[in-house]
Parts: structure tokens; C-alpha cells; sequence
């Protein structure tokens, strides 16, 4: 089966417009209520890759076994190992990860998740994101409508985000907007193509309009780093060293993928939840606790 980032990947290679690669430094649901909110900083304190073994060896070995435990047979299953970074990685698997912290009370007393596009944009920035010119990570779902890509998990999605808006802190307008989704978790369902329905869960998930997701059609420049919500502002298009590439079309857009790859430019059109070859990596970091008043 042909692997669509890496058509993406050879497409960018043949266009010599586009910028030279330059690494830089830097049935019921059954979802949770999360235990307490998670404050989810803009720059953490440290950011390491989910490995087998290290530092972080054993709480990564549980939370694969938890993991998988709740997942089997789904696209959401976490390969096993020894030794080394933990690979193939993708979207579907991310949201099982934070669905199976949030559900696990030792899991999540150690306070690690999955970094957000905003904290990913942040590390780069300081230099602290493991050396991201060797993988690509899926950061976010991106919303565009109900019409498109990923249909059943795009109106699952929406039906999740529209039962949990004031969670939220959406309005009623927002909901037509095009929406960034940040943590999601998963549940098991049977009736999703990868046995997989994308949830929202309170207290952990975010969920956001950013204005460059009205940018579709388009693959842009940008300059310097997306530090408003992950994502570059339209002061930042239109010259640069990093590319963001939009979804080639304009409506019925669905469901996609939001993910950094190894020469730093930024995915806002990938339509596919399970692909990420062996380079998918998943970045975890030190997140806070909201204080209960």
C-alpha cells in the first residue's frame, strides 16, 4: 500500500519553489471525566520521546500494557519492546494513549501526556525537542467539517465536541467553525474503520478555531514559529523557511491530521489517522495540574 506522507514527502523534494530542508535547534460511551483538570504549559519544563527502556522506561512499559489491554484488536495497539524509541506511532494511537492516562490513576499521578502543537512550536523554539529532523509526530486533529475525509470519525468527533462545549469553553458559533483538537481520547467502537471513536475529554482535551484554518487550497511559507495555538498567524505567511501545507481542497474536507515532520514544516491536510511508517514518534512532557478552588 503506497504511504501517503511519503508521496507528500517526495512531492515537496521535486518542487524546487519550495524551501531547502534546514534543521533547526529546537454503542455507550464510556469516556472519563478526567480526576482533575490538566494546566498544560506553554513551554514545559522538559520534553523526552516514548521509549521502552531509560529514564522513563517503566511507566512507558505500563502504559503500553494498559494500552493495550484496553485497545486489542483495534489499529490502537502499541508495539511491544525492549530497547529503544517506541515507532510507528499515529493519531489513532495517540488518542488511546491519552484516554488510557486518564482512566489509569497511577498512570496519571506521574503527570506525563503528549505534547500539544503549541508546546511542540514552543520547544523547538528553545531548542528542547528531541532531535525532531529524525521523525515525524502527529500533534493535533483538525476539524474542517463533517463532509469529507474520515467521515464517521469526523461527526463522532463533532457530536463529542458539541456535548462538552461549555467543558469547552465554546460558544454556540464556534461550532461552525474549523476546529483544532488537541488530546483527544478514543474509545473501542466497532462501527469506526480502525475501531477507534475519537472523543473529547474534559479537562484534558482542547479545542480551538485558529484563523490560518481558513487558508485551505494553499501550501504557504512562514516565518519563525507558531506560538498562537501551534499554528502560524497570516502575519507569518507568505515568506519563510518552513512550509504549511493545507488541504488541497476547499470544502468537504473532513477529518485530518495535524503533524510536524523531520525537515519542520508543518501538516494541516493528512487525511490519514494509522500512517506514520516507522518514523512516528510521540513526545511526552511534565504537565500541571489545575488547583481545585
Amino acid at each position: 500500500m503506497v504511504n501517503k506522507r511519503f508521496l507528500e514527502i517526495v512531492e515537496r523534494q521535486k518542487n524546487p519553489s519550495l524551501p531547502v530542508e534546514k534543521i533547526l535547534t529546537y454503542p455507550k460511551s464510556r469516556s472519563p471525566t478526567a480526576i482533575q483538570n490538566i494546566n498544560f504549559p506553554d513551554l514545559p519544563s522538559e520534553s523526552f520521546l516514548m521509549s521502552y527502556d531509560g529514564t522513563h522506561g517503566a511507566y512507558f512499559q505500563e502504559l503500553i500494557k494498559k494500552t493495550n489491554e484496553r485497545f486489542r484488536g483495534t489499529k490502537a495497539e502499541i508495539p511491544t519492546g525492549t530497547s529503544g524509541e517506541v515507532q510507528n506511532m499515529y493519531a489513532i494511537k495517540r488518542m488511546a494513549l491519552v484516554s488510557t492516562i486518564a482512566n489509569n490513576s497511577s498512570l496519571q499521578n506521574q503527570g506525563f501526556y503528549p505534547i500539544n502543537p503549541m508546546q511542540s512550536e514552543s520547544l523547538l523554539k528553545a531548542g528542547k525537542l528531541p532531535d525532531s529532523s529524525k521523525y515525524w509526530e502527529d500533534l493535533a486533529l483538525l476539524l474542517y467539517d463533517t463532509n469529507g475525509r474520515n467521515l464517521k470519525e469526523a461527526q463522532a468527533l463533532k457530536e463529542s465536541i458539541i456535548q462538552h462545549r461549555t467543558d469547552l469553553g465554546l460558544s454556540q458559533s464556534d461550532l461552525e467553525k474549523r476546529l483544532v483538537v488537541v488530546s483527544a481520547g478514543g474509545e473501542v467502537d466497532s462501527s469506526m474503520p480502525h475501531g477507534v471513536k475519537p472523543i473529547i475529554i474534559p479537562g484534558i482535551t482542547q479545542v480551538y478555531h485558529h484563523e490560518v484554518l481558513e487558508k485551505v487550497g494553499e501550501t504557504i511559507n512562514f516565518d519563525d514559529y507558531g506560538l498562537n495555538g501551534g499554528l502560524p498567524l497570516f502575519n507569518q505567511l507568505g515568506s519563510g523557511d518552513r512550509t504549511l501545507y493545507m488541504p488541497d481542497e476547499t470544502s468537504d474536507i473532513g477529518l485530518r491530521v495535524l503533524y510536524r515532520y523531520w525537515v519542520l514544516d508543518l501538516i494541516a491536510r493528512s487525511d490519514d489517522l494509522t500512517d506514520s511508517n516507522s518514523v512516528g514518534r510521540v513526545t511526552f512532557a511534565p504537565q500541571g495540574r489545575v488547583s481545585k478552588k
